[in-house]
């Protein structure tokens, strides 16, 4: 009876099996028909339900996991540890896809409070850390080493009456990976950069596809990531990095979006599904990558995507916001629910291998607290638009008049500016500041690639980049261009595509000449917008064909503390 009894339970095991397995078999044939068979509310826009239906992010916890198994080793580690500086446990690339970072486990009889230094070639490239509070377990942080060679890190120790005892540490690291290329230093005036308190502020040249990296004062490689990134390389306001980046090392598209750190640590990923009708046959399935060229976090904390929606015929003209714990789509923005109909519908500017349209192209978006707006670019219209985040409805749009119908004409900016010379292919717009009395004046910066794709050819057009300050009457609807850089360079750092300009500290903006000679190059350009003397520059030649820098940024190495956190990360808090 008993072996009857095991026998039925198995036959019912098995059913249950076979039943699930075809219950997930018919699902997913379910959902690649209905990916194929779009659904649209009106003529060539998916309903909302269709994109959330195509894109799915899902939260993954399988890197979460990896990094907290080994943080748990470190915390163990550290417990175990004989008291004294003498006794330190000094663990280089702890997190395994940051080379030039390090760990320092320590234990000391009294309570101190630590200073960090990575000595550098120069005073201006020597990185410190004041390490906040009084323990007598320390589990410090090393940011900054430089590659193949012996490193040399000093930990300072001062107890509450003073009292300072140093020890010195040894970090041998590996050769950095040839594709970041050559990095030549042609301009450096440490004195004048904005390198930040303790000179731990890099320039990180953010991958287009490929190992994004960062230099000090003197063009060094001092930090970089062994796991590929594409586009998106942003700090949060937990001071944690958001990177995208692939699933698996296999895979061929990005389509991971990562909260990590610089030590390559991972708290959060959220993966998404790309499976999108081809152009030439909507009948079969071709993997995409879903976000393309920007993120951005929201107050609230949700994060605010570019995306492919997945689309038959269009592409990176989608935006949407996911719930950060849980990676639910919460809204979605297609502009083509925004702008003019004839604008999609009768582009020609560019053309696609896969022949799907990228009428928009949508690059970059920065979010106004003061007034619940959504600024966005928009290479392929050669646009800047805000929209009213709650209701999607149109502010003002910075573009030449040229091709945009009478209807929309109303919300566009007059300049002030005598000649002024509008925005061409631009990229990276961001607010630089708002005043009071509900920000009705805002200071954009963004990068002008004067390439006209659609709408305001000149006879500079092409002639020069540049890096562009305008300031804009949101009242008045009025334009005016307050600063510009880029003319002055030439024709040599033209650059069709890709690039960015930013602020960095009081007085200066960082330019990124990502395309510069078609490519071959990418130039890092440094410059006070009083002056106008260039303090940094950096020219980087013999990197992949595809890897060009999308984008340069000033980044503080540690913009909390350099105290590395060793208790368990929970993956549904912020």
């Amino acid at each position: 009876m008993k072996k009857i009894w095991k026998i039925s339970l198995g036959v019912v095991l098995a059913l249950i099996v076979i039943g699930g397995a075809a219950a997930y078999h018919e699902r997913h044939n379910v959902r690649r028909l209905l990916l194929v068979h779009q659904h649209y509310q009106k003529k060539n826009v998916l309903s909302t339900n269709q994109i959330k239906l195509n894109l799915r992010p899902a939260l993954s916890t399988k890197n979460t996991t990896a990094t907290n198994k080994i943080t748990a080793g470190y915390r163990q580690e550290l417990a175990q540890l004989t008291t004294g500086i003498d006794h330190a446990k000094v663990i280089v690339n702890p997190y395994e896809t940051s080379p030039l970072s390090g760990l320092i486990l320590v234990k000391t009889q009294a309570a101190t409070k630590v200073t960090l230094t990575v000595h550098g070639d120069t005073p201006k490239t020597t990185l410190t850390k004041h390490l906040a509070g009084y323990h007598t377990t320390h589990s410090v942080g090393v940011l900054g080493l430089y590659a193949n060679r012996t490193n040399r890190v000093t930990l300072t120790f001062t107890k509450k009456n003073g009292q300072k005892s140093y020890a010195t540490y040894t970090m041998k690291t590996g050769k950095a990976p040839k594709e970041i290329g050559k990095n030549t230093l042609k301009t450096s005036h440490p004195q004048k950069m904005a390198l930040g308190k303790g000179n731990t502020r890099l320039t990180f040249a953010v991958s287009s596809q490929g190992t994004t990296y960062g230099l000090d004062a003197q063009g060094k490689v001092r930090w970089y990531s062994t796991a590929p990134i594409s586009h998106v390389f942003k700090r949060l306001t937990n001071n944690h990095l958001l990177i995208l980046t692939k699933i698996s090392a296999s895979a061929h598209k990005y389509n991971a979006l990562r909260e990590t750190d610089f030590y390559g640590r991972v708290y959060r990923q959220y993966n998404f599904q790309g499976e999108f009708p081809t152009r030439k046959d909507a009948s079969k399935l071709a993997t995409n990558t879903v976000i393309h060229h920007d993120a951005i976090e929201l107050p609230n904390h949700n994060l605010l995507l570019t995306v492919d929606d997945g689309s038959s015929k269009y592409v990176e003209d989608t935006m949407i916001e996911i719930n950060y714990k849980t990676a639910k789509i919460v809204k979605v923005i297609d502009l083509k629910r925004i702008l003019p109909r004839s604008a999609y519908t009768h582009y020609t500017g560019t053309h696609r291998s896969d022949g799907k349209i990228d009428w928009f192209h949508q690059n970059s978006m920065v979010y106004d607290p003061q007034r619940d707006e959504l600024i966005v670019s928009g290479r392929n219209q050669d646009m800047i638009f805000a929209i009213n985040y709650k209701t999607t409805k149109l502010q003002w749009i910075l573009a030449a008049p040229e091709k945009l119908p009478q209807r929309y004409q109303s919300y566009l900016l007059t300049p002030t500016t005598k000649n002024y010379r509008y925005n061409g292919g631009q990229h990276a717009v961001n607010i630089i500041h708002t005043r009071k009395n509900k920000g009705e004046s805002i200071a954009l910066e963004f990068y002008d690639n004067n390439v006209p794709v659609t709408r305001g050819k000149t006879k500079q057009s092409k002639k020069w980049s540049a890096g562009e300050i305008v300031s804009i009457d949101q009242l008045k609807y009025t334009v005016t261009k307050s600063w510009s850089f880029g003319k002055s360079l030439g024709q040599r750092n033209f650059t069709n595509i890709v690039g960015s300009s930013y602020a960095v500290g009081r007085h200066n903006t960082l330019i990124g000449f990502g395309y510069a000679s078609n490519g071959k190059r990418s130039e890092f350009v440094e410059v006070n917008r009083k002056t106008k003397q260039i303090v940094f520059d950096v020219n980087r030649t013999h990197f992949k064909h595809g890897d060009w820098s999308y984008r340069a940024q000033r980044m503080a190495l540690y913009p909390g503390s350099a105290n590395v956190q060793l208790s368990q990360i929970k993956s549904t808090t912020k």
